[in-house]
């Protein structure tokens, strides 16, 4: 019987910062598939971690997020099929819940190709970049960012680098 394991994740958006808001969200594991959702969310830097060390081999975070961003448009990319080497086919996906921003879907949509391209599973991305809070201010437009794309690239970097962990702990195990 496969478990479902829910990862939690935060991206501080500058490393100086010692709270603030970053990007927070789930990656939840089901067997070889993953569930990634992501929004703006508070994010408190950890006293004791060294903040330009990222990198870290159980998963650990370097800082605890809070809060919840709500559901967003929600894509699937499946991974291409190979028969020998690496693909040169495009990654199929799919839109499965549309969003009131076409921003929020596209990002979801090219973060689930890339992953599923990857790391070989299926996987789902939503995406609530578009929920600004208070203020209606764009917490990537106040970090100095001009736009939501490096917030999400971030965001995409940390969760390859778990995917890829936890992969690399299926194949160990297997």
């Amino acid at each position: 019987m496969e478990s479902t394991r829910i990862i939690p994740f935060c991206v501080p958006l500058t490393p100086r910062e010692s709270s603030g808001v970053g990007v927070v969200g789930t990656i939840t594991l089901r067997g070889q598939s993953a569930i990634v959702w992501f929004g703006w969310g508070a994010v408190e830097r950890r006293e004791e971690d060294d903040c330009e060390n990222n990198i870290r081999s159980d998963n650990s975070t370097v800082a605890v997020g809070t809060g919840r961003p709500p559901m967003g448009s929600l894509s699937v990319s499946m991974p291409p099929s190979t028969r020998k080497g690496p693909s040169r086919m495009p990654t199929p996906t799919s839109q499965l819940v549309g969003g009131s921003s076409d921003e929020d879907m596209m990002l979801g949509q090219q973060m689930s190709a890339r992953l599923a391209k990857r790391i070989g599973w299926p996987i789902f991305v939503s995406c609530s970049f578009s929920d600004f809070g208070q203020n209606g201010v764009s917490p990537a437009l106040a970090a100095g960012f001009d736009d939501d794309t490096m917030p999400a690239a971030m965001a995409e970097k940390e969760v390859t680098r778990i995917l890829t962990l936890e992969k690399d702990k299926l194949v160990v195990s297997t």
